[in-house]
């Protein structure tokens, strides 16, 4: 049986609003009125403008729009209010945003909703109204395409009244990653010309509900989150493609090796397959993806998937200082199993395999 090991991985990046930068310590003094307080560890990305395909498995970052959606409490829900727009430039790690006194909040209870996007966005966020519930907020895209930024969100529960207060709110991705890094793809299969290189799941949702981080609006067919057409690459000797050139997106990769990957809204009872396919795209060899032995069937928000390592996208020896993880893309033309390692930006960790 062909079996090659394969890792998911889950990184926590904290996001946050402002109108100065300032140090996360104690402030110097205390708020005259409602401060909101949020942070961001992970950095700017510096590969590439661009934020899909996704090429490496770095936990880097490129918000530049946060907004803060305000609702107050109202029997059991909690309604829309108003909202906050955030000043917010790329690589912020700390701000702190207080809101002007001519627009401040009544004594209530309320649940606020940070949303952090990438400019322009391609998601297309709830128009809120007087109506609009704190649980129905979500963010959608027209459909699955290939095309999905990050998009991450944050909430907090507070009750205001007339004293100063801070209200800190962490945000996170709403959004899952999904690399993949193979090397010696063959040209050829039985006699017939290896033509497409798909990672295919059997559904996708279109939309996120940014307060539980829940996917919805199923596309209700397959979906190639990854393919590659090989057909403009060379063959080598050994009868491998030479690999996608990724060069004029600061991407360094091994040579022979196809790289690529994308963000994926979150998806519950999915299946996944890795497959090489011809010009009419009839099957020639196909994985199906493994969790601890049974088909994958959740894609996590926050969590990235990387099918081989890429730990960061311009090197391929993961940056070359201790502990460092160099590239370890799947050979395709072996039936080994290989056992991968993880980049160490990544908190949570699930073994896949595909077979």
């Amino acid at each position: 049986m062909k079996k090659i090991c394969i890792t998911s991985l889950a990184g926590l990046l904290l996001m946050g609003a402002c109108s100065t930068d300032e140090n996360p310590g104690n402030p110097s003094s205390e708020p005259k009125g409602v401060v909101f307080e949020l942070s961001a560890v992970n950095k700017l990305s510096t590969s590439s403008d661009t934020r899909a395909p996704l090429y490496s498995q770095e936990a880097v970052q490129s918000v530049e729009t946060v907004n803060v959606y305000v609702f107050q409490q109202s029997g059991s829900d909690y309604l829309y209010v108003k909202t906050y727009s955030v000043p917010w430039t790329k690589g912020t790690t700390f701000r702190r945003f207080e809101i002007p006194t001519d627009n401040t909040l009544s004594a209530g209870t309320y649940k606020m909703l940070a949303v952090g996007t990438d400019n322009p966005s391609p998601y297309t966020l709830t128009t809120p109204t007087t109506t609009t519930k704190f649980n129905d907020f979500s963010a959608s895209i027209a459909t699955a395409s290939n095309q999905e930024l990050e998009i991450f969100a944050g909430s907090n529960v507070t009750t205001v009244t007339g004293t100063g207060l801070r209200i800190p709110i962490v945000m996170t991705r709403q959004v899952a990653g999904i690399l993949g890094y193979f090397k010696n793809v063959p040209a050829d299969i039985g006699g017939t010309t290896v033509k497409y290189l798909r990672l295919t799941i059997s559904n996708a949702n279109k939309s996120v509900n940014l307060a539980t981080g829940t996917g919805s609006n199923p596309i209700a067919t397959s979906y190639n989150v990854i393919d590659v057409d090989l057909g403009t690459q060379t063959v080598n000797s050994d009868g491998a493609y030479s690999g996608n050139d990724l060069e004029a997106q600061g991407v360094v990769k091994l040579d022979n090796t196809q790289l690529n990957g994308a963000f994926l809204i979150p998806i519950n009872g999915i299946t996944m397959t890795l497959g090489l396919y011809d010009q009419d795209g009839a099957a020639l060899k196909t994985w199906s993806i493994l969790d601890t032995g049974l088909p994958l069937a959740n894609i996590l928000p926050n969590h990235f998937y990387a099918l081989g390592i890429k730990s960061q996208a311009g090197n391929t020896n993961g940056g070359g200082g201790t502990g460092s993880t160099p590239d370890s893309p799947i050979d395709l033309m072996r039936d080994q199993a290989i056992t991968v390692t993880i980049s160490p930006a990544w908190t949570l960790i699930h073994n896949l395999v595909i077979q």
